[in-house]
């Protein structure tokens, strides 16, 4: 067994994590964990986090449906504040890749305001805090380039799993024994579901959020 974490995906089971890094809960507080953690992904378990062996009981299927995917990346060009004039920021998103956290809208509202069309505007915000959204992005839908630059993520080297409240796991830095499926994603950032009902899994697709899933 390696000794650095990893995520391996068991069919129609849970998220099977060896040497688990740092695990927290939506506040931040750390959760106790053994050597091999089972991660619940059908969102049954009566003890969320952890698998209590639900899956079995309601017929759990692992197996994704991606016919109806939206996969296709979008991109949305401006000249942001503090970007030299005539170079344009490019920001891309991928919709299926969303886990909608809302960094975004927290953070920068007036480039990321879904009410407005087209909904990411770089030419209204400053290239800083364009930054600092791509950054928080949990998921790696988010992804940035500035003139001629390879689009990039902002990643940190933290390592760890969070526990997103009634969504999904976000993950930073852990290998993940999996096909990773989404333009643009992110291998050391990304989200994984634990509501049960994404299309793409294991990631997170958004679904908990359509679905008005809750934890309870």
């Amino acid at each position: 067994m390696s000794e650095l974490p990893k995520i391996t995906p068991r069919e129609d089971g849970p998220l099977v994590v060896e040497n688990p890094p740092r695990l927290t809960d939506p506040d931040g507080a750390e959760i106790e964990t053994k050597a091999v953690a089972a991660l619940c992904r059908c969102g049954a378990s009566k003890n969320k986090p952890f698998c209590d062996g639900s899956h079995n009981e309601i017929g759990f299927e692992s197996a994704p449906d991606r016919s109806r995917l939206r996969n296709t990346p979008i991109d949305y060009q401006g000249v942001a504040e503090g970007v030299a004039e005539g170079v344009a920021v490019t920001i891309s998103y991928t919709p299926v890749l969303c886990t909608h956290a809302a960094q975004c809208q927290a953070r920068a509202a007036a480039v990321f305001n879904p009410k407005a069309k087209p909904w990411i505007q770089p030419g209204n915000g400053a290239l800083t805090e364009i930054l600092d959204v791509i950054a928080a992005c949990p998921s790696g839908a988010l992804r940035i380039s500035v003139g001629d630059t390879p689009q990039q993520h902002m990643t940190t080297g933290d390592v760890g799993i969070q526990v997103q409240k009634n969504g999904p796991y976000h993950v930073s830095n852990v290998a993940l024994e999996a096909e990773f499926n989404g333009v643009g994603a992110s291998r050391t950032k990304f989200s994984l579901c634990r509501c049960g009902l994404s299309k793409n899994k294991p990631f997170c697709d958004g679904s908990h959020h359509d679905a008005a899933w809750t934890d309870d």
